[in-house]
């Protein structure tokens, strides 16, 4: 029985997903809640389990894909029994793959002259344009299967690299890419895809291709500065009585095991101000020209992760005490680095922080994580001279602190009152420590 498996709606208003990776390869042998598919959405990434065991007759969405809700995602042959499956047919021009002697879903080694070349139909067709003999590559995926960066590692092949017939004089450089013209399609062959053809490789370069979190970051951002009127305020804060107070209870703290850093006090110090100016908890509902104001303190703290930065959010914040919120900071930037966040844990903000700690900078122009109004960015602490208010000149401990928001809704004096109020809680932080139930 052929099955047709589509996207499934995995909730919350997703209306469709990107594919992030497949577990699996067109002629491979997949057992039902097997892995299949990653996808991602709204920053998480869904592990998709196969529906059914089978074959693999057809993956329908390439890696980087977008696919709708519904949207038909991978043709299995829910009948077909484990056994030898046989390669993915060749691309024109590429060397056929010798038979497999196990079913595909055994992982093997990588591949070599003697053995079974693991590699799409894709990656076979951009072997054959480049030149590359696939049993000379070694495959860098799952079970030794050659994927896309493993032909830009090694190079074009001897077809590219050759002399013209007849010619002494080495072959020409390949064509740039503003230079190069899609072949005509023969009659037998399908129509070429809208898409760019794959640039020539180069070895002075390196391509990589925006997928995953990254392009959604990229569209993110691109939607928050073409839609947000940004505007920044910077303001200096004295934290020398801060830096005391952190260092006296972090003993105590660490104790139960979690390292106390700035960010806790600074987070109860955002919603001092928050409270105080509660229109910079806000999110901006465009489609009804609304500025929706919550009543909630969902704090997103911005998290470096190897794919891209990350937002997990702090969800009611103000009911939760210094050494919570430090404990919760910790366990969501170990699960952000992790890949292990859920959709839950990256939604429903209300403010953003974004901290680079020690790295943090002078200044910088944080943008607004959208439809949110308002986003604070914290910077190094750094040891100056100050004059007292006695007069008297003395060390203290310096930090900048700049909140961007969205103009078109918040004059800059909100800006400016609302981090008057975050540098006096930070400038005598015992307020902080002094919250009625």
């Amino acid at each position: 029985m052929v099955y047709e498996f589509r996207l499934p709606d995995i909730g919350e208003g997703v209306a469709e997903g990107e594919v992030v990776r497949w577990f699996v390869a067109e002629g491979d042998v997949v057992q039902e809640d097997g892995p299949l598919v990653s996808v991602l959405t709204d920053k998480a990434n869904v592990e998709i389990p196969s529906p059914k065991s089978g074959r693999i007759l057809k993956l329908h969405a390439a890696v980087g894909e977008k696919v709708k809700v519904g949207g038909l995602l991978v043709t299995i042959d829910a009948e077909g029994a484990p056994g030898p499956a046989p390669s993915a047919a060749p691309a024109i021009g590429a060397p056929a793959a010798p038979p497999a002697s196990a079913p595909a879903s055994v992982p093997s080694p990588a591949p070599g002259p003697a053995g079974r070349v693991l590699a799409t139909p894709a990656v076979r067709r951009l072997a054959a344009e480049r030149g590359i003999d696939l049993g000379s590559v070694r495959g860098s995926g799952t079970g030794g299967r050659i994927v896309e960066a493993d032909l830009i590692a090694a190079g074009p092949g001897p077809a590219l690299l050759a002399s013209p017939p007849g010619s002494s004089a080495p072959a020409p450089a390949p064509p740039t890419v503003a230079a190069a013209a899609p072949p005509a399609p023969s009659p037998a062959s399908p129509a070429p895809a809208a898409a760019l053809p794959p640039a020539p490789p180069s070895a002075s370069e390196e391509r990589i291709p925006i997928r995953g979190l990254r392009r959604v970051i990229s569209e993110h951002m691109a939607a928050a500065t073409h839609t947000a009127a940004h505007f920044t305020y910077v303001e200096e804060i004295d934290v020398t009585e801060l830096v005391r107070l952190r260092d006296r209870m972090s003993k105590h703290v660490e104790k139960q095991g979690v390292k106390l850093s700035y960010l806790p006090f600074i987070v109860k110090a955002v919603i001092a101000g928050l409270r105080a100016h509660p229109w910079m908890n806000a999110t901006m509902d465009d489609a009804r020209q609304e500025l929706v104001v919550h009543r909630d303190y969902n704090i997103g703290i911005a998290t470096a992760a190897p794919d891209g930065l990350l937002v997990p959010v702090l969800h009611g914040a103000d009911r939760k005490s210094v050494a919570a919120l430090a404990k919760e900071i910790a366990e969501l930037g170990e699960r952000g680095r992790a890949g292990k966040l859920t959709r839950a844990e990256l939604s429903g903000g209300t403010f953003t922080i974004s901290s680079l700690g020690a790295l943090g900078g002078v200044l910088a122009t944080p943008i607004l994580n959208y439809p949110e109004v308002g986003i604070l960015g914290v910077h190094r602490i750094v040891r100056r001279p100050v004059y007292k208010a006695d007069g008297s000149l003395g060390p203290a401990e310096l930090m900048n602190l700049s909140v961007s928001l969205d103009h078109r809704v918040l004059d800059g004096i909100v800006g400016a009152l609302f981090l008057s109020v975050v540098k006096s809680n930070l400038e005598d932080p015992h307020q902080l420590l002094a919250e009625l139930a």
